[in-house]
């Protein structure tokens, strides 16, 4: 979830099925399911915060996944990361993007006019950097995520 996208739900922006399904049939059985999905979730979490250690990192990932009509948070998202680390061409291709959508529900005319108030600002890596700082802490609060070092979110 990139925390930038000040929301009140756990969101998945990246995310694969690490296997299929198991019935709970009682408490024994399924402890052991949950241990093993417990231990694998560990492992996965490991994988991307190696993968992802920077805010660099995700940019140059999210600049080249390709620009998929109709998945409107992707290029919102690469567009964000390209401000974020001074890439003003993929920030404002994406943004463009983000615009071009029709929008059919009034989270979408309001994830657009961040997107405009956003591309006022991409040639000022400390405005943008400010304005995701003040998004990430808001959506921490709200999903009630704690301990953490602010200066660390954006490095």
């Amino acid at each position: 979830m990139w925390l930038w996208q000040d929301v009140e739900h756990f969101a998945f922006h990246l995310s694969e099925r690490l296997s299929g399904t198991e019935d709970y049939r009682s408490d024994e059985q399924f402890a052991a399911v949950a241990e093993d999905l417990a231990l694998r979730a560990e492992t996965q979490v490991q994988k991307l915060r190696h993968q992802f250690p920077d805010v660099q990192s995700v940019a140059r990932y999210l600049a080249v996944q390709p620009v998929r009509r109709g998945w409107f948070w992707e290029p919102w998202h690469a567009g964000v990361a390209a401000a974020l680390v001074g890439d003003v061409a993929v920030a404002q291709e994406r943004f463009a993007t983000v615009l071009e959508e029709e929008p059919v529900a009034p989270w979408m005319e309001s994830a657009q006019q961040t997107v405009r108030e956003l591309r006022g600002m991409v040639r000022d890596r400390s405005a943008i950097r400010a304005w995701a700082l003040s998004s990430i802490a808001s959506c921490r609060e709200r999903l009630r995520l704690t301990g953490y070092d602010k200066e660390l979110l954006i490095t």
